[in-house]
């Protein structure tokens, strides 16, 4: 066991490292540099529009300081610097260097410095997690909700398989697994906004909203967007635990069990819920990930300070130290829960094991070949001197 965990962090660090490069080398090729910009804009209104060739000089460094350009001599490339980046694989060395040379702020910082000073946060870390706890208060409930009744109402369907009440329940689900989540908001606000609902989320850090809503308020503002994550998330939990209690009531050895008399109660605890439980415990977990990370449009609409909107401000402005923060941390939460998920399934069920490598892999195929080879040449060689 300790042999296959270890394996498995070895594969995910690699699978980190490369999705953190692709991701890196993506937003570096692509985004813009975002103090070039601000001197072309000024020129764009007219001149240097009070820019001094002091602040000139100052947004230059910063540049090279952030390593979106090359380190030059300014008088030379004074006219030309905002044309020039640095190559995306030589920036991710920087950020690499940075990452395990800066003990005190080993992401970097921020293109805007004011991000940090509006929170109160020194570091990118400081500042992201400031912004998830409200992901959390929006995804967590809705994950509890949508997990419990998805599985209850996707067991119901797989024993009246076939039923009028089946057809209601799958109808249900493909109902909001077509209409996405974008349509269904607006068409909840006019809903909710009409009975009284606070149109936005409240924040409860705020004093002054909560003072003026009261708390009672500040909770019903929390229910719209869990509402919609629920309705969105719902249909995948019961099409897939349907299928799964249906492959299992089809299998042998239910109809064994119940050729030996045993009662439907005792068939589902003994059997039926053991089996399901395996498949269902893979994507519990990554699903609610799923959900942390892809409620941009839910909290677009209710205005809430998640990471989702962190992340969605940082692209536009080509803050990539905020980006490749998160990128890092969600692919680590995530790589960490399938190894969390891959160890559990031998605690649900005893019978799982995990076996030594196939003797048979494309690496001992190679190896093999090369020796042979090696010994061939080896042989021809012996041959030739001999003759």
């Amino acid at each position: 066991m300790l042999k296959y965990i270890l394996k498995r962090f070895g594969f995910a660090i690699i699978t980190l490292l490369i999705i953190v490069f692709v991701v890196y080398c993506l937003v570096a090729q692509f985004s813009k540099n975002p103090f070039a910009e601000k001197l072309i804009q000024k020129q764009n209104e007219g001149g240097s529009n009070g820019l001094t060739q002091q602040e000139i000089k100052e947004l230059f460094d910063y540049s090279v300081q952030y390593h979106l350009i090359p380190k030059l001599n300014f008088n030379e490339v004074q006219t030309t610097w905002t044309q020039i980046k640095l190559n995306p694989i030589i920036r991710f060395g920087y950020w690499i260097q940075n990452l395990f040379t800066n003990s005190e702020n080993p992401f970097g910082a921020p293109f805007d410095l004011n991000l940090l000073k509006s929170t109160g946060s020194s570091t990118i870390p400081q500042y992201f997690f400031r912004f998830l706890k409200y992901s959390i208060i929006i995804t967590l409930p809705a994950f509890f909700i949508s997990a419990c009744l998805g599985i209850a109402l996707g067991i119901v369907a797989g024993y009246k398989r076939g039923s009028a009440l089946d057809a209601g329940i799958n109808f249900f689900a493909l109902f909001f697994i077509a209409l996405p989540s974008f349509v269904i908001a607006p068409i909840l606000i006019s809903i909710l906004f009409s009975l009284n609902f606070p149109p936005n989320f409240i924040n409860f850090n705020n004093p002054v909203e909560v003072e003026a809503f009261g708390v009672g308020k500040m909770v019903l503002s929390w229910l719209p967007p869990i509402l919609i994550i629920v309705l969105g998330s719902l249909s995948g939990y019961i099409t897939y635990t349907r299928n799964q209690v249906v492959t299992v009531l089809t299998s042998n050895y239910i109809l064994i069990a119940k050729s030996k008399g045993l009662s439907r109660k005792e068939i589902f605890f003994k059997y039926v819920l053991r089996n399901i439980s395996i498949p269902l415990a893979a994507i519990l977990i990554p699903s609610y990930i799923g959900l942390l990370t892809g409620g941009i449009v839910i909290e677009t609409y209710w205005r809430v300070p998640g990471t989702s909107q962190v992340i969605a401000q940082a692209f536009p402005n080509g803050e990539i130290n905020i980006i490749m923060f998160s990128t890092v941390f969600f692919t680590s939460l995530s790589l960490a829960t399938s190894i969390l998920v891959d160890v559990s399934y031998t605690l649900l069920d005893p019978r799982i094991k995990y076996t030594q490598a196939n003797p048979y892999s494309y690496l001992r195929f190679a190896h093999a070949y090369y020796q042979r080879e090696k010994l061939f040449k080896s042989y021809q060689q012996q041959i030739q001197e001999g003759a």
